[in-house]
Formats: structure tokens, sequence, C-alpha cells
């Protein structure tokens, strides 16, 4: 074989092993933008009985997740964050990109008093169950099992209480 066929035949093997990928990217976010979507309608769900106009609201928007490593302009990801305003105070529920093994984060922004702290939620498969992660600093993250009475608690800390 000459160096132009061999030339050709690498060509070929990359270009299928890069469809390969974008397959395999396609399909999970497929999945990842449903389990999101399954999030956000059991959110909603949780908060209907206590939706108030200018106290508690939700709103969903179209979003294009994207990371360090996907920057915006590139990332393939579209989804879409869910908004909570409740008291005057924003909460958002931002997807990040998607990590390794199909792990599902979404970055929970409003929620944190800790100077270097971050809230997020993560779903790592095969489980379907959502945990509620709070980092602070270096130390191990706390985890939580996320249900509506978890949400109810960290909103109620948004709630100015009267000093008496």
């Amino acid at each position: 074989m000459d160096d132009v066929q061999q030339l050709g035949q690498m060509l070929r093997q990359y270009a299928d092993s890069e469809a390969h990928k974008k397959q395999l990217f396609e399909a999970q976010s497929a999945v990842w933008a449903t389990r999101i979507g399954e999030l956000f309608d059991q959110i909603q769900l949780w908060l209907e009985p206590v939706k108030t106009p200018n106290l508690l609201e939700v709103s969903r928007e179209p979003y294009v997740a994207f990371g360090p490593s996907v920057p915006v302009e590139t990332s393939n990801f579209k989804t879409e964050k869910l908004s909570i305003v409740i008291a005057g105070k924003p909460v958002e529920f931002v997807p990040d990109v998607m990590g390794t093994g199909g792990q599902i984060s979404l970055a929970v922004m409003g929620l944190t008093a800790a100077r270097y702290g971050s809230v997020s939620l993560v779903c790592l498969p095969p489980s379907n169950s959502w945990q509620w992660r709070k980092t602070n600093g270096l130390k191990d993250p706390d985890t939580f099992a996320f249900d509506a009475n978890f949400l109810a608690q960290q909103l109620q800390s948004l709630i100015p209480r009267e000093r008496g």
C-alpha cells in the first residue's frame, strides 16, 4: 500500500470514529434533555400549590449548556433552564455540559450563603434519583436526597424573617 492509500484509509477511519462519537453524543444528549425536562416538570409540580404572583413564580426558558472545555458557540447541547423567583430573590437551575459516565449536573444559583460554596443537583446513571450537593472549599461535598420537602426547606431560607 502506498502512502496516499494509507492516508485515505486513515482519514476514513477517523471520519468513522468522529461520526460514531457524534452519534453517541446526540443519543446521550437526548437522554439528558429528557431527564432534565422531567426534573423541571417535577419541581413545577411540587411548587404549583404555593405559586403566588410576585411571591413565588416558576419559569423555564431555552438554554444551551456549555462548560470550560466546551464554549457556548460550539456546544450543541440544547436544553432549558428553570428559574424560581421567591420573595424577589432569583434561584436558577442551570444545566452544565454533561460529565463522564452520563452524569447530569445542574448548577443551582442563588441558594448558597457560604463565601466559596456552590450548590448543584447531580444524577449519576444508572440511578434516576437526583442528589443535592453542597460544596464549601476543599472538603468533600455534603450530599442530600433531592425531593419536594428538601427543596421547600432550601427555598424557605430565602424568605426574609422579621426580627423581633
